[in-house]
């Protein structure tokens, strides 16, 4: 089983999640984060930049953030061209009086920031790869160490105030699992789907991908390595995140090693959705099937 490997061509899509109050939730996105609205209707919103979704939102009205121990979104990363799209970032929430976290990863620097649900964003800039440090397993180092803000805000062109450029795409998503030690986590990602292990801290933290040590999704078991809740229906949640291939062939392939591993998946022409062993939800398509969203004027 090992022998597979997922399709290279494998980029990410955007984050769905539950919010509480869209009008709020737009307003957010757009005016601090630096979001462009790219399609609006009553109980959803499409937020990226030009010619990229990056996050789908859909209303619960009066949704309540789920259990900590939820397994779900741990946050999604926008990946930005340059270190000062960073800085601007970060500027923009220092105006509005919320709270920043800048970050060095060696392999990244980036702001960690919360919308009004509790979605963790974190903005993240890739350091050039001759920077970067090795593991004895010739893994990236990733580390997390903080950075000034004032570092960040020096940094040249970050005074010039700029939305999110059109270069920005979906850089990684990490996701909450449940398991300890990743017993379950590692050998899914793995062995089934066919993923490269790019990263890993200690025995709970793993980043995996297709290239490149580029790590797309992170799986971390901090929150709740003995088994979580379940987020319902009522709260503020991820409901999927988007993975993305060019080849129909490679849905195909997937679909028969998930069956032949009999975990439990759905097909519905060009798209597959299934789970992870927390529960997280994974749904993989053809890029020519996922239809950009509309542009709006709203």
């Amino acid at each position: 089983m090992t022998d597979y490997r997922m399709d290279r061509t494998l980029t990410l899509g955007p984050v769905t999640l539950t919010v509480a109050d869209l009008a709020r939730s737009v307003r957010y996105y757009t005016q601090v984060a630096g979001f462009r609205l790219l399609d609006r209707q009553p109980q959803r919103a499409q937020l990226g930049v030009e010619g990229q979704v990056l996050v789908d939102l859909h209303e619960v009205a009066g949704a309540v953030a789920p259990p900590p121990s939820s397994p779900g979104l741990s946050h999604f990363a926008p990946l930005v061209p340059a270190r000062a799209d960073v800085a601007r970032f970060t500027q923009r929430h220092l105006d509005a009086g919320l709270d920043v976290d800048p970050r060095d990863h060696v392999v990244s620097q980036s702001c960690y920031v919360t919308d009004p649900d509790g979605h963790t964003i974190e903005v993240t800039w890739a350091c050039p790869q001759e920077r970067w440090q090795w593991t004895d397993e010739s893994l990236p180092i990733v580390v997390s160490t903080s950075i000034a803000v004032q570092d960040l805000l020096d940094e040249p062109g970050a005074s010039t105030p700029a939305p999110l450029p059109a270069g920005t795409q979906m850089g990684h998503v990490q996701l909450k699992a449940t398991d300890a030690a990743l017993t379950r986590t590692t050998p899914f990602y793995r062995d089934l789907l066919g993923l490269e292990i790019y990263a890993r801290l200690g025995d709970g933290f793993i980043g995996v991908g297709v290239s490149d040590y580029r790590s797309l999704l992170v799986l971390t078991d901090r929150f709740s390595p003995h088994g979580g809740t379940p987020a319902g229906p009522d709260t503020t949640r991820l409901t999927c995140v988007d993975m993305r291939l060019t080849d129909p062939e490679a849905i195909e392939a997937l679909a028969e090693r998930l069956t032949a591993a009999d975990h439990p998946h759905q097909r519905a022409g060009t798209h597959l959705t299934t789970h992870d062993p927390s529960g997280n939800p994974l749904r993989f398509s053809v890029l020519s099937a996922a239809k950009p969203a509309p542009k709006t004027d709203a």
